[in-house]
């Protein structure tokens, strides 16, 4: 990976991938066209660095080579982590164990939801900060943007977090 600085996106059918100086940043859906067996080659330093916030869809096939990228990046004996990942992903490393790998996830986003104020966003939770809550399936406290109020979390943490203890 290229070092501090920022490389135009490289467009791969619906998805785009930019360097972005420490991580790759991936954006749009993960499908057939997608090429991830190509992203272990763009490690840097033994490490792979994955932004996920902005994946929106993941197919079946886009699964498929996910987990062919997870495993050719533990056999070239990688660190993979994972950035911010987006909710579509989060369900897929929750049904799929395969698609976890040896991949260690320092931030994703969660569903959180505003009682007083009725809005639902997708909040991005730091899971080393929060690792002792999420360990106990207790979802960290997040304020409403819109209203300053408590905000609930939106899903069930035992099935929402189950991700991070297995």
């Amino acid at each position: 990976m290229n070092s501090g600085m920022v490389s135009p996106p490289e467009v791969r059918g619906r998805m785009t991938i930019t360097d972005q100086g420490d991580a790759l940043h991936l954006a749009g859906a993960i499908d057939e066209a997608a090429a991830l067996h190509e992203l272990p080659q763009r490690a840097r330093d033994g490490h792979l660095v994955l932004d996920l916030a902005a994946v929106t869809f993941i197919n079946s096939l886009g699964v498929r080579d996910w987990i062919r990228m997870q495993a050719s990046a533990q056999k070239a004996g990688l660190a993979v982590e994972l950035r911010r990942v987006a909710e579509p992903l989060v369900h897929q490393l929750n049904m799929i164990i395969a698609t976890r790998g040896n991949a260690t996830v320092t931030s994703f986003y969660a569903p959180y939801q505003c009682d007083s104020c009725g809005r639902e966003e997708s909040l991005l939770i730091d899971a080393i900060a929060h690792a002792d809550r999420l360990i106990r399936l207790d979802p960290p406290p997040m304020t409403c943007p819109e209203c300053q109020s408590q905000m609930a979390f939106n899903d069930f943490p035992e099935r929402y977090f189950s991700f991070l203890t297995m």
